[in-house]
Parts: C-alpha cells; structure tokens; sequence
C-alpha cells in the first residue's frame, strides 16, 4: 500500500457520489482511493423477479416464516418481520433506481476508479437473527438469478456480497440454526448426521451445568484451546461437526454463486464475499483455509469490533455464568477470551470496562491496535496463499469513530502482514469533507 500498488477501497452509496461532487477526488488525493465498492440500488427486471421467493409485496408472514431458519427444536428464528416486510425479496429494497446508480458508476469510472457492486445474501443484518435458509433452493436460485444479471448488466469489475454467514455470534440462536429439514437433507447430502449433532449440542449443554466453578476457573488459567476444552469437558464431536457443517453449506452455496456469475459477466470479473474476524470465522459459518474454492479475494471485517467480536465475548461468557453456579464473572471471561485465541491480549476482565454500545467501547479499555493485528496475521495464515486479501477498517462511520492514529498503523499493519490493501467503512477520520446525505 505504501507503494501506491495495493488496493484501497470505499463503501458507498449512489447518492453518496451524486450528491457530493469533489468527494471522490479528495478520496484520491488523501487516501489513494482506487476502488469503490457501490451497494446495488438498480432495478431488477421481470425475468429476474420471476426467481423472487416472496410470495407479494410485503410477502405474507406465513411465507417468510417457510423461508427462516430454525432452531434444534425447528422453531423459527426471528423476533421481528420489518426487514423481509420491507423487501421486494430477499435483499432487496424497493424504490431503485437504474438511472442513478448507472451515473453513478459512469461518475466512478470517469476518474480511473473501479467499481464493484455490493449485494446481500442469507443474514438480513448484522442487529437481526432473521437470515433466510442457506438450505432452500428457492431462496439460493433467487440469489443465483439475481447476482448473475447484475454482473452481466452494470458494467462494473466485481460483485462483492455481504452477510454471507450463519447470524449474531452473541446471541445463542445464531450459533444454533439452522436445524430445519432441508439443512438435515444437507447435512446427510454432505456426509453429516443432523439428529447425531443435535444431540451432541444438548449433551455439551448438561456437560456445562455439572461442571465446577473452581474447575472452570482453573482451566481459564490454562493456555488451553478449543480442542483442550472439548476433550477436557467430555464434548461430542458432533458439537466441532456442527460448525464444520455450516462452513460446508456457506462454501458449497458461495461456489454455486460464483460459477453462474462467472458465467454471466465477462471474462477478469471478480466475484467474492466478506469473510468474518479469523478467530471466531468458524463459529459464523467461515472456514478461511477453504476461501479460494469460492471467492476470487478475502475481505476480512475486522471494523466492528464491539458487534463481532465484544459483544460475542461478553454474551459466552455470561451464558457460562448461568449454566454454571457461582463462576465469578473474570472466570467466564477468561476461559471464554482463551477458548476463542483472544488471550493473548490484554483484554478486561469484568464486563463493565467492555463498554458494550459506547461510543468509545472498541478503544476505551481495549487493546484495539493489538486485536486488529492478531485477526489480520491470522487471516494472512489462513487464507490460501495467493488469494488477494483486503481488511475492511474504520475511516469514520458507523457505529463508531476510531483514533486516526490506530487507522494508520492498522493500514501499516496490514501491508506488513501481506494484505493487497485495505477496504474503508466511511472516511470522516480521513478527509475533511462534509458529505451531504
């Protein structure tokens, strides 16, 4: 990056461009901007539509809740419909517009900058449990239809696609789905056995309950990983099958994607989606060691630490808590920070100085420098070598706002490890530029 070789990239919208002239030409001066990765706000035609799952305009509540994921018991999994009764079909937002996105690649392209398109799959967002099944082919061939026309009528370089994961680490029902009948037929497709990892999952949680809190603590003390924990604790391997299954089921759907989408567009088209902070990329659904065999490049979020990372930490730890009477809360924590590869880190030790919704949490007590280096160094590790790999990191947006300085050693970070460059999620730490919404 310092070389003025490597990639540097931005989250945009249309209007963004539109409304904003003299922003992009900031952007290249200050920061080298060479790509921007655009959300897609076009209009999608009838043939398209034909693919949509919905069954109407809002679907009914009947049909999002056949499109859900579901829980060990198969209970649906989602607390509120706003985000699918809000949707044309699965991701997509009505009022777009053909014209105003097209100007705004024209506007991108007309300074040298690339452009790729950025589209959602399966998790409705990152606050929301709802993710449509992974499992159903109507939902999947509507993803499929969808993703192969926008690369084949938008122009641009790349298709980049987000939420491609199983939903909110911190919350029990996101590491628990989906356990529906078409993800057993999957899972049996795949060599798996749904009912054996079911009951592994309910076994590890009594094997939780009758444990020790001075047992549990004792093994916080311990350099111990994952592997430690499940042999130590008496663990199904059905609960490590788990999580190796859904990681089988992102990479089998991912590659279905790409092929038709390759297909579709022309040839030096780059297809990919972002990948989740290497420590915890399993439990999410992301196996990093397999990336190439589906994406043509890494994105790794690594730009929000409190909803990915803390927050996960925290709730895990509190879950201990209450499975097991009178684990003190630096106990939970701290078997929970060695289980997930964060204890070497100087991370709190009680909940409060975790700061979880401040403004300031992802840096106030938090070594936050040393957490984006250690995912960053894991996912170079990981990833297949060659695979061109890009750091998303805060420049300035939403939720929070970090210290200019830990941007520009992670950016040093980043290139030292081997990124190709880095992906920014707004620029208000960057630029001085007022951006009118």
């Amino acid at each position: 990056m310092g070389s003025g070789t490597g990639k540097i990239g931005l989250y945009l919208g249309s209007r963004d461009i539109l409304q904003n002239p003299g922003y992009l030409e900031a952007l290249q001066r200050a920061m080298g901007l060479n790509l921007v990765i655009l959300g897609f706000s076009g209009e999608a035609p009838p043939e398209v539509m034909a693919a949509n799952p919905f069954d109407g305009q809002p679907p009914s509540k009947e049909r999002i809740l056949s499109l859900v994921t579901r829980d060990l018991d198969g209970q649906p999994i989602l607390r509120k419909y706003d985000s699918a009764m809000h949707s044309l079909g699965p991701h997509t937002a009505p009022g777009g517009d053909d014209r105003e996105l097209r100007e705004a690649i024209r506007q991108v392209h007309a300074l040298g900058i690339d452009v790729w398109l950025l589209a959602g799959v399966w998790v409705s967002s990152d606050y929301d449990l709802l993710m449509y099944c992974p499992n159903d082919e109507a939902v999947n061939h509507w993803y499929e239809t969808h993703f192969a026309y926008i690369a084949a009528n938008y122009g641009v370089e790349g298709l980049d696609c987000t939420h491609a994961r199983y939903p909110m680490l911190s919350e029990l029902p996101g590491l628990l789905s989906c356990g529906c009948e078409r993800c057993a037929r999957a899972a049996a497709s795949l060599g798996y056995d749904m009912p054996q990892m079911i009951a592994a999952w309910r076994a590890a949680t009594q094997a939780l309950q009758r444990l020790d809190a001075r047992y549990v603590a004792e093994l916080g003390r311990l350099a111990m990983g994952p592997f430690d924990y499940l042999q130590l604790l008496g663990l199904d391997r059905g609960v490590a099958q788990w999580f190796r299954f859904r990681c089988e089921v992102i990479a089998r759907n991912v590659a279905r994607f790409r092929r038709a989408v390759h297909a579709a567009a022309r040839p030096g088209f780059l297809y990919g989606v972002d990948t989740y902070p290497t420590s915890l990329s399993m439990f999410a659904g992301h196996d990093h060691t397999r990336w190439a065999e589906h994406s043509d490049f890494a994105s790794p979020l690594i730009s929000h630490v409190d909803i990915f990372v803390t927050k996960a930490l925290v709730s895990w730890a509190q879950v201990l808590q209450r499975l097991i009477p009178g684990l003190a809360e630096p106990d939970a924590l701290r078997a929970v920070h060695r289980f997930t590869g964060y204890d070497t880190l100087a991370l709190p030790t009680n909940y409060a100085d975790y700061a979880l919704g401040e403004p300031d949490s992802e840096f106030r007590h938090i070594p936050l420098r040393a957490l984006l280096a250690l995912d960053m160094a894991k996912a170079r590790l990981y990833l297949p070598q060659g695979l061109p790999c890009y750091p998303i990191i805060q420049g300035g947006g939403a939720p929070h706002l970090w210290p200019r300085e830990i941007v520009d050693q992670t950016m040093q970070d980043a290139e030292a490890l081997g990124h190709a460059g880095v992906i920014f999620q707004g620029t208000r730490n960057m630029v001085p530029f007022e951006l009118k919404s």
